[in-house]
């Protein structure tokens, strides 16, 4: 089972990422196009750039907010699995689980239009999820991961073990 999280989490983090490629290419679009307006001078080109514009207003309206979405539901698969697996300490786990609420909160209230990005309310919203991955960090940049228990080691062997003997898959 916790192999399927682990996938579920790696697909929730793909489709993050694919929400997020507008930003970063819509920018790139638009200079590019820019470019080729005042080289070739084609009306064809303002009717492209017009589009780009539409998609870029689009994704400022939709795509922050629905990749943030996916974020948190990134979030909480990985932490789901720090925490049940006890490789960091249960309490940084557990404050992400929590953490992620009001993220998704802003998230959804940005996406409706009730709050504004740039808001202090926003702010506040994501900020203990923020300083949770920054203490994540710290904690594994200066202790890492705790070696399995031998209980939990015990365990996944003996599923691991029963899956197998039932010719399913783990």
């Amino acid at each position: 089972m916790g192999s399927l999280r682990s996938v579920r989490y790696v697909a929730a983090r793909i489709v993050e990422i694919v929400l997020l490629l507008p930003a970063a290419i819509a920018p790139l679009i638009l200079v590019a196009m820019g470019t080729t307006q005042s080289q070739a001078g084609a009306p064809d080109i303002a009717a492209q750039l017009d589009t780009v514009r539409v998609l870029s207003q689009t994704y400022e309206v939709w795509g922050q907010a629905s990749s943030s979405f996916f974020f948190c539901l990134g979030a909480l698969l990985l932490n789901y699995l720090l925490y049940r697996s006890r490789l960091v300490p249960r309490w940084i786990a557990g404050w992400a689980l929590i953490a992620v609420v009001p993220y998704l909160a802003g998230a959804c209230l940005v996406m409706f239009g009730v709050l504004n990005p740039s808001s202090a309310v926003h702010t506040i919203l994501f900020s203990p999820l923020a300083l949770n991955e920054m203490v994540l960090a710290g904690w594994l940049l200066t202790k890492g991961f705790r070696a399995p228990s031998s209980t939990l080691t015990t365990q996944v062997a003996a599923t691991d073990t029963s899956s197998r003997a039932g010719g399913g898959f783990a």
